[in-house]
C-alpha cells in the first residue's frame, strides 16, 4: 500500500491534463499515511512560493486535508489565508473561489477568535477573507455562534475599512442571505461610502429585493463533507472529451432563450393592448368591448397594464396574507402608506431588463415620469398628514428601495429634459423645503 500511495503521489506532483482519478482514490484510501506527505507539501509550498509552479501536490493536498477533515491543520490554513496577497495567489491560485471556504470549514477546530482575527485583517487577501467569513456565517447557520453576537461582528466589518475591497461585497452578501433586514442601513453604508462594486449585487434597491428573497433551498455558505474527485473534476485544467459537444450544446441554448426572450417581449406587448373582442382581463367571461373597455380606468392602469406592472414587480418583496414561518416581510417593517409609495417608486425607477434593440426610450422615460408624479402626490400627502418636514425624517422611518434625494432627484432631472416646468416648479418647492 505504501508503495501504491508513493505512486500515486508522484502522479499527484506533477501536471497533466487528464484527471488523476485513480491516484486521488488511492491516497484517500490511505488517510492516515497520506496526512504527514499532505501536510508537509502545503507547509512546503508556504516557505517557498515559487515550489507550486510545476508541483501540484499542494493544489491537491488542499482538498484531501478537506476531505479528511484534519483539525489538527486548521492553524496552518489560517497561516495560509492571511499570507500576504501575492503569495496566497502562487499557493491558493483560483482556489481561494472555488472551494477554499469548503476547505476551511472542514477543518475548523473550533477557535473563533482565530477565525475572527484573520477576517477582519485588513493586509490579508479580500477573497481569503471572504472565504473566512463564508466558514463564519455557516456556524451561524449551524447554531454555533448566536444571532446576536453574528450580527455584532457584521457590523464590526462593515465599518472596519475606508476603501473598496471585494471583502465588503461579500458582507452584504451575507447579511442579505442571512435576512437580517434590519442590517440595511449597514448596506446603505457600503453603498454610500463607495465600498461596494454595482456588478457584485447591483443597486441597493437590488439589495432589499435579495434581502427579502427565499429559495425553496436556503443557501449555505459552506459543504461538508466534501469529495476532492466531485470537486475537482470538471475544473477547465482537465481535458474532457465532452468539451466540444457541451459547447455546441450552449450554443444552441443560449439561442433558444434568445429567441424565448424575444417571443416574450413580443407577447407583453400584445398583453399590453387589449382587443375590442379579447376576453376582458377582470375574469368575468365577457368580451372586453361589453365590459371594461369603456370603464374609466385606475391612475396606475392609465400609465401601463397590471400584466406589465406584474412582471415589473417580479422581483419585489413579496406582499400578501400568506406567510411561511421564520420569514422576514416588508408589513413587518413598513406601513401600507408606505409600501404602496415605494411599489409606484419602484415601477418607476426599476430597471426593466430586454434586448437592447428593442427599447424605447423616450417611451420609458414617460413611464417614469408619470409613476414618479403619482408618488409625488401620495408623499406629499404622507408627509402632510404625518408633520413629516425633512427628507432624512421620512427616510428614516418610510424609505424602502429609495432615499427621497435619489428618487425625486431623478425626477428632477427628467422634468427638466421632458420639458414639463410646472410639475418641475411643484416638485423643485418640495426639494428646497425639505432637503436639509
Amino acid at each position: 500500500m505504501v508503495t501504491e500511495l508513493q505512486s500515486a503521489i508522484e502522479v499527484l506532483s506533477h501536471a497533466d491534463r487528464i484527471f488523476p482519478r485513480a491516484a486521488l482514490e488511492t491516497v484517500a484510501a490511505c488517510k492516515e499515511e497520506a496526512i504527514p506527505i499532505l501536510r508537509a507539501s502545503i507547509e512546503s509550498a508556504m516557505e517557498d512560493v515559487d515550489s507550486t509552479e510545476d508541483d501540484l501536490l499542494c493544489f491537491y493536498s488542499l482538498f484531501l486535508l478537506g476531505e479528511f477533515q484534519d483539525r489538527e491543520f486548521f492553524p496552518k490554513f489560517m497561516e495560509l489565508a492571511t499570507m500576504p496577497r501575492e503569495e496566497l495567489d502562487y499557493v491558493l491560485g483560483d482556489v481561494i473561489t472555488a472551494g477554499f471556504n469548503d476547505i476551511l470549514y472542514n477543518t475548523y477546530n473550533g477557535d473563533l477568535a482565530l477565525l475572527k482575527k484573520g477576517i477582519l485583517n485588513e493586509n490579508a487577501d479580500e477573497y481569503a477573507r471572504s472565504a473566512l467569513l463564508d466558514v463564519m456565517g455557516q456556524l451561524y447557520l449551524d447554531g454555533t455562534i448566536g444571532k446576536q453576537d453574528w450580527k455584532e461582528f457584521l457590523k464590526e466589518g462593515v465599518h472596519s475599512g475606508e476603501e473598496y475591497s471585494y471583502f465588503y461585497d461579500a458582507l452584504a452578501n451575507v447579511i442579505c442571505d442571512c435576512h437580517f433586514v434590519d442590517m440595511l442601513s449597514e448596506i446603505k453604508y457600503l453603498y454610500d461610502n463607495g465600498l461596494m462594486n454595482l456588478m457584485t449585487l447591483g443597486e441597493y434597491a437590488d439589495c432589499v429585493d435579495y434581502m427579502f428573497e427565499y429559495r425553496d433551498s436556503e443557501k449555505k455558505f459552506c459543504d461538508t463533507p466534501i469529495q476532492t474527485i466531485d470537486m475537482l473534476q470538471g475544473w477547465a485544467m482537465f481535458e474532457d472529451e465532452k468539451s466540444e459537444q457541451e459547447r455546441k450544446e450552449k450554443r444552441k441554448e443560449y439561442e433558444r432563450l434568445l429567441r424565448e426572450k424575444e417571443k416574450e417581449e413580443k407577447n407583453q406587448k400584445k398583453k399590453g393592448k387589449i382587443g375590442r373582442n379579447d376576453p376582458c382581463p377582470c375574469g368575468s367571461g365577457k368580451k372586453y368591448k361589453h365590459c371594461c373597455l369603456n370603464k374609466p380606468k385606475s391612475l396606475l392602469d392609465q400609465i401601463e397594464s397590471e400584466e406589465e406592472r406584474k412582471q415589473c414587480l417580479r422581483e419585489y418583496p413579496y406582499i400578501g396574507e400568506e406567510r411561511q414561518e421564520g420569514r422576514e416581510y416588508l408589513e413587518d417593517y413598513f406601513d401600507a402608506d408606505a409600501i404602496e409609495i415605494d411599489r409606484i417608486l419602484y415601477l418607476g425607477l426599476k430597471h426593466r431588463p430586454g434586448l437592447i434593440w428593442n427599447r424605447n426610450e423616450e417611451k420609458e422615460e414617460k413611464r417614469s415620469v408619470l409613476y414618479l408624479e403619482q408618488a409625488f402626490e401620495l408623499f406629499v400627502k404622507k408627509t402632510k398628514k404625518e408633520e413629516i418636514r425633512t427628507f432624512s425624517e421620512y427616510d428614516q422611518k418610510y424609505s424602502i428601495h429609495y432615499t427621497c434625494k435619489e428618487w425625486m432627484g431623478k425626477f428632477l432631472d427628467l422634468l427638466e429634459k421632458n420639458g414639463n416646468r410646472a410639475i418641475y416648479e411643484v416638485v423643485e418647492k418640495v426639494w428646497r423645503e425639505m432637503n436639509q
